[in-house]
């Protein structure tokens, strides 16, 4: 799962896993936004998948539109590194 770590204008951070479905969600309504394909705009469509994963997380947050504006910058975080276990079949 990847994860992207967000900025806000006011200094704080935080790191947000983005599943796959925050990923659909955000293909979708940028069809419907008229945003074009993820490929069209990449930045807006990631932009909010980071939002619906917020949203889906609980988290009570204004319009995307509003939100963003809060948004200093988000970069793809380092994965949290799970601990090998070694082969099951050893």
């Amino acid at each position: 799962m990847a994860t992207t770590q967000i900025t806000y204008e006011d200094g704080t951070s935080e790191i947000v896993p983005v599943t796959m479905r925050a990923n659909c969600k955000a293909e979708a309504h940028a069809l419907e936004a008229g945003w074009g394909t993820v490929q069209q705009s990449p930045v807006r469509c990631g932009a909010y998948a980071v939002y619906a994963a917020l949203r889906m997380s609980g988290r009570s947050l204004p319009d995307f539109e509003h939100w963003l504006d809060t948004v200093s910058s988000f970069d793809l975080a380092a994965a949290k590194e799970e601990p090998e276990e070694g082969n099951p079949t050893d």
